[in-house]
């Protein structure tokens, strides 16, 4: 073999070499939280979700807010220099699925097409799709929509012009009953509900109700069950009163999403299940989670050092605090009296993940962001979480637009009354 042929062979495999090492790198960049290409600017909500401003851009209290001191009790870990953001994805509601959802319900109406989604309503219950721009929430419970006045039945007692629970009325002020002596509260046990599954059996039903709608979609939920209930008892004055204990008339199955091992702050479905195992409530936003990226995060000691000086950005409302500074524009108002500072212990640091609302060209979505849930202990209560968004904000745009009206549809012109009694009548002088 001659030399230019063994250089010209041997160019062109470094040439390929080359470009696979490029393709390789390219790949790796939609991979997991080991890549380095830069994904798409985010365009998020200055806080998660129904949230206040920080205290950065809060304003004067309407009421005292005791100061809040953030102490260190152990040293931060690194977290690791970037995590996944994910957008929920709604479907495309059609008759199809709202029929699914009234079935599975057990419901006898037929979908109603409404300004704001869907709707199936029978003489027992209502079954409700909101849908918006990525997201369609739906919620199923007892009763009419857009019900006036109490439940039905509850009549009451006769008063002047009242109806009573026969349907006559009684006119005038009914007589003053005769006094009435002070008997021993001796009250009966009141009837226990009838077949309320326990807490395993509620699990099971609320899931294969899920499973049945397809809301699931095959990812890893995990669930709590919390009970409802409780006896009012009406008792004589000055007569002790005897006690009854609680009983349970409904269980709620809280379902909320796990995502690498991390349950999702804020994204949850709810199923409340009473006697004879009936469904009372279904509440939930249908979406799946889809990759956007993985983005580069801050440290958790710059983090903790905003959570310091009130540049936090967190995951809902917080309350607005007083500022030192005068604002523009602001009331005066009368700096109110001192209040002693409590003390936050931070005694450690996790990744978590949490709902954020997001904008993209004027429409809003759910992404789904990573966080940093700062482990908290203050002296007389129960330790608890404070979760703070972890993403370098230089891949971030935070806003707050105005949401736009739609202009509602013309509406015709009423039509005259009719003119009663036939013939036209003339005023005559």
């Amino acid at each position: 073999m001659s030399r230019a042929r063994y250089w010209g062979i041997s160019t062109a495999a470094v040439i390929a070499l080359v470009a696979a090492a490029c393709g390789s790198a390219a790949q790796s960049g939609h991979g997991p939280s080991t890549g380095t290409t830069t994904p798409a600017r985010l365009e998020l909500a200055s806080s998660g979700r129904d949230a206040t401003a920080s205290a950065q851009e809060g304003a004067p209290a309407i009421f005292p807010v005791r100061p809040t001191e953030y102490v260190l009790d152990a040293r931060l870990p690194d977290l690791g220099p970037r995590a996944p953001v994910r957008r929920m994805d709604a479907p495309e509601l059609d008759s199809a699925d709202v029929k699914r959802f009234a079935s599975a319900l057990d419901l006898g109406g037929a979908p109603v097409r409404k300004p704001t989604g869907w709707e199936v309503q029978d003489a027992d219950a209502t079954l409700a799709f909101i849908v918006s721009d990525g997201r369609v929430s739906v919620s199923y419970s007892p009763g009419a929509a857009n019900a006036v006045g109490g439940s039905p039945g509850s009549g009451g007692g006769a008063t002047t012009g009242s109806a009573a629970s026969d349907g006559s009325v009684t006119k005038g002020a009914p007589s003053e009953p005769a006094p009435v002596p002070p008997t021993p509260n001796d009250l009966s046990q009141p009837p226990a509900p009838v077949d309320v599954p326990g807490a395993d059996a509620a699990r099971t039903i609320a899931r294969a109700l899920l499973d049945r709608v397809g809301v699931l979609a095959g990812q890893e939920w995990s669930t709590d069950v919390s009970d409802s209930g409780g006896v009012a008892v009406a008792c004589v004055v000055g007569v002790p009163c005897p006690t009854v204990p609680p009983q349970v008339s409904a269980r709620t199955v809280t379902f909320s999403l796990v995502l690498d091992g991390t349950r999702v702050d804020g994204v949850d479905w709810s199923v409340t299940i009473g006697e004879h195992r009936r469904i009372e409530s279904l509440n939930g936003e249908w979406a799946t989670p889809a990759p956007r990226g993985n983005y580069p995060l801050r440290s958790t000691a710059d983090v903790f050092a905003d959570l310091q000086h009130g540049k936090a950005r967190f995951t809902g409302p917080q309350p607005m605090t007083a500022l030192s500074d005068s604002r523009v524009g602001a009331p005066s108002i009368e700096p109110s009296p001192a209040v002693p500072a409590v003390t936050v212990h931070v005694t450690g640091v996790s990744l978590g993940i949490a709902r954020w609302d997001a904008y993209d060209e004027g429409h809003t979505f759910l992404d789904l962001v990573p966080t940093y849930r700062f482990h908290t202990r203050v002296e007389g209560r129960a330790s608890s979480d404070i979760v703070v968004l972890a993403l370098d904000p230089g891949v971030v745009t935070f806003t707050n637009p105005v949401p736009k009206t739609k202009p509602l549809p013309a509406q015709p012109a009423p039509s005259p009354p009719p003119v009663s009694g036939g013939a036209e009548s003339t005023p005559t002088s």
